[in-house]
């Protein structure tokens, strides 16, 4: 009796999960063929400037690379703000050799001060570039306190936060921040990530559209593809998008300022102490604030939109080995448990329409249990199998069933994003790794093969990362980058 219930739930749970991915699909083959890349003429955008937020700890590889590409973006007004977080290699060095900057006077620069969010203490500021470049040195305090010092800073009313191993297409910040300039309700705006692993720079531009060898990079290309081009535009499509890259994302400064800015540890914002959240901290600020802004918004009784957009390429460096990844993984699992954690209130409460719904029951039981569950379902078929209560041979046909689906969505995502985007004329478009023939059959190949290899990798960095977070371990586990190739500088 008890092996025919976990059966049944068995079959409940991965009927859903399958039909989920399904509804998510299909949701993205209606919608991304209609999407559009029209863009307002610039004098719309010269009412919205943007303050890029930069935050940088040991990036002395990329950190030249990434800021010319910045200061080169095709927008009306805006400036880049550089935050050194304390790092302890030549990040700013660098910084200052390439750009040559001034110091500002503190008298000065504290009379720039915006906000008052408490942060790790500031030691200088410069500026370059006739103040389109702004460089802070502050004390170590991680990513989301240097983000709060660029926030405290910024000059602009919408921030973007953007990785300094990151790199935009020229025109990616008009384009993610037109849904804002459409609709006043959009907090939040987020374009597409790619994986930058082998590229080059010239002219400003991301070039190569070679595929890379290494499986590691192909397997997290195949991720990047199904993660950012269907579940994530599915969700927002659906309004209950839960997280924008901070890698690549656009707020509008207010909005952060209102909830406090991003989550730290000092941070001790009146929101953040209204909601219990004083005193916490999350290695994944990028999903924690999407969050809290979704709860603020909804308690108030207010209108909201998080907007994700296939169009905008942000290029990224990933891990291009396991060991990285490994760390990598199991921080975003870290941190996912500690959003769903701090925002639990949200669960199925209706007040908080297909967030508190939908949203957050699916990550909690198809993102953030989901390694438990599969690891349990495999402990069950070696049980059950071995004592003769189910038929092996229609195992392995539901194995290969889901194999080939997989394999299904990736070839069918592959063709319509290479379509897609091949119309909208993307500066960095003859970057993207998928446009042949052999480099389409080698990801769908590598997309079954890694059900294999790369989902029971997956599992065992999710894994890690539940015991990490229930032993309340803090690393943020920062992987070493490579940089960019053979770069040209107009």
């Amino acid at each position: 009796m008890g092996i025919r219930i976990i059966e049944n739930l068995l079959i409940i749970y991965y009927l859903c999960y399958f039909l989920i991915d399904w509804l998510f699909f299909l949701i993205f083959l209606a919608k991304v063929k209609r999407e559009k890349c029209a863009l307002s003429a610039d004098d719309a955008f010269a009412e919205y400037p943007v303050s890029v937020l930069v935050p940088a700890y040991n990036e002395e590889v990329t950190i030249v690379a990434s800021v010319q590409m910045l200061l080169a973006l095709d927008y009306p007004d805006y400036e880049v703000i550089v935050i050194n977080d304390g790092s302890g290699d030549g990040t700013l060095s660098t910084l200052m050799a390439a750009f040559e900057p001034r110091k500002i006077a503190e008298t000065r620069w504290q009379g720039m001060i915006t906000d008052s969010i408490v942060t790790q203490p500031v030691k200088d500021v410069y500026t370059a570039m006739d103040g389109k470049l702004i460089i802070i040195d502050k004390v170590n305090g991680g990513k989301a306190d240097a983000i709060n010092v660029g926030i405290n800073l910024s000059q602009k009313p919408l921030v973007c936060t953007i990785d300094a191993d990151s790199v935009l297409d020229n025109q990616a910040l008009k384009q993610t921040v037109q849904p804002m300039v459409d609709d006043a309700t959009v907090f939040v705006s987020g374009g597409q990530l790619a994986v930058a692993n082998g590229v080059s720079l010239k002219n400003n531009r991301v070039v190569n559209s070679v595929l890379p060898k290494n499986p590691w990079v192909q397997w997290q290309i195949i991720e990047y593809m199904k993660s950012f081009m269907i579940a994530r535009y599915s969700m927002s499509k659906l309004n209950s998008i839960m997280i924008m890259s901070g890698a690549f994302s656009v707020y509008k400064r207010t909005d952060l300022s209102t909830v406090g800015g991003f989550l730290t540890q000092r941070n001790t914002s009146p929101y953040i102490r209204e909601i219990g959240a004083a005193g916490r901290q999350t290695v994944c600020e990028d999903m924690e604030i999407v969050v809290r802004l979704w709860r603020y918004f909804y308690s108030q009784g207010k209108k909201a939109r998080a907007v994700f957009l296939p169009h905008p390429v942000c290029w990224t460096e990933v891990p291009d080995n396991p060991g990285f990844l490994l760390r990598q993984r199991n921080r975003w699992h870290r941190g996912l448990a500690e959003t769903l954690k701090i925002h639990r209130s949200l669960l199925f409460d209706p007040a908080y329409r297909a967030i508190g719904l939908f949203a957050y029951p699916y990550y909690l039981f198809f993102e953030l249990l989901a390694p438990i569950i599969k690891i349990g379902t495999v402990g069950f078929l070696l049980y059950a199998g071995i004592n003769g209560y189910f038929n092996k041979s229609w195992m392995l046909l539901a194995t290969l069933f889901a194999s080939a689906a997989s394999a299904l969505i990736t070839c069918l995502a592959t063709i319509f994003v290479e379509q897609w985007t091949s119309k909208k004329q993307l500066a960095s478009y003859d970057a993207l790794r998928y446009k042949t023939g052999w480099d389409w059959l080698r990801l769908v190949l590598m997309s079954i093969w890694g059900g294999v290899v790369y989902a029971p990798f997956r599992i065992y960095a999710q894994i890690q990362g539940l015991k990490d977070f229930l032993i309340k371990k803090n690393e943020w586990y920062k992987f070493a980058r490579t940089g960019f190739g053979d770069k040209e500088e107009n």
